[in-house]
C-alpha cells in the first residue's frame, strides 16, 4: 500500500496515510473535514559519490511473450 500526503484546506493541518491505491480520499484527524492529497517528491538519501558509482546493473532478459512475458508462471 503506497503512503499518500494529505493537506486540509480547513485547518491548514498536513498528514500521512497509509492506503490501498483505490482510496478515493481521506479526512483530517484533527477537524475531521475532507482533505486534499499533496504532491509527494521522491528523495534519494546518499552522497555525490555513491550517485556517480550506482550502476543498476544489466537488465534480466526478457521472456518469450505470454501475459507477463513468461515471468509470472501463469503458462501463457
Amino acid at each position: 500500500m503506497p503512503l499518500y500526503e494529505y493537506h486540509c484546506p480547513t485547518c491548514s493541518h498536513k498528514f500521512d496515510k497509509l492506503q490501498p491505491m483505490s482510496a478515493t480520499g481521506a479526512d483530517c484527524p484533527n477537524c475531521e473535514q475532507p482533505a486534499k492529497r499533496a504532491i509527494s517528491v521522491f528523495a534519494r538519501v546518499g552522497n555525490a559519490s555513491e550517485e556517480q558509482s550506482f550502476s543498476p546493473g544489466p537488465l534480466p532478459p526478457l521472456g518469450g511473450g505470454g501475459c507477463c512475458a513468461g515471468g509470472c508462471g501463469c503458462g501463457h
